[in-house]
């Protein structure tokens, strides 16, 4: 489904009309309960793919991190991946474009149709 990638992430963002979307959150940003930050994580990628298609960009680069949880946890890097796979995504993302890296996460932005 999608394209995969390994080597160095941060020639990504080399890519043309590229909007970068950090995970690796503050320590000063609002922490809830665990399962809240992971829907905050599904939310904020939701809106930044829809931010980038209003602008114009052409690719989101997602740096979600490696994971290093156990088997089965839920991480902002599989939270972004189910997103990317989700119907929700659908209307943003051209998903033979994206490209799936073991750090970040390329999504190829859906242009808008002529005079949307």
């Amino acid at each position: 489904m999608f394209k995969q990638c390994g080597g160095d992430w941060i020639e990504f963002r080399k890519m043309p009309e590229l909007m970068e979307v950090g995970f690796h959150w503050s320590s000063h940003e609002p922490k809830g309960a665990y399962w809240q930050n992971m829907q905050a994580v599904w939310e904020a990628t939701l809106k930044s793919l829809i931010d980038a298609q209003q602008a114009g960009k052409r690719y989101v680069l997602f740096r979600h991190g490696h994971s290093t949880s156990r088997i089965g946890r839920t991480t902002s890097r599989s939270q972004v991946r189910k997103l990317m796979r989700s119907k929700e995504a659908t209307p943003f993302i051209i998903r033979r474009e994206c490209i799936q890296h073991g750090s970040v996460f390329v999504a190829a932005i859906r242009p808008l149709p002529m005079g949307g």
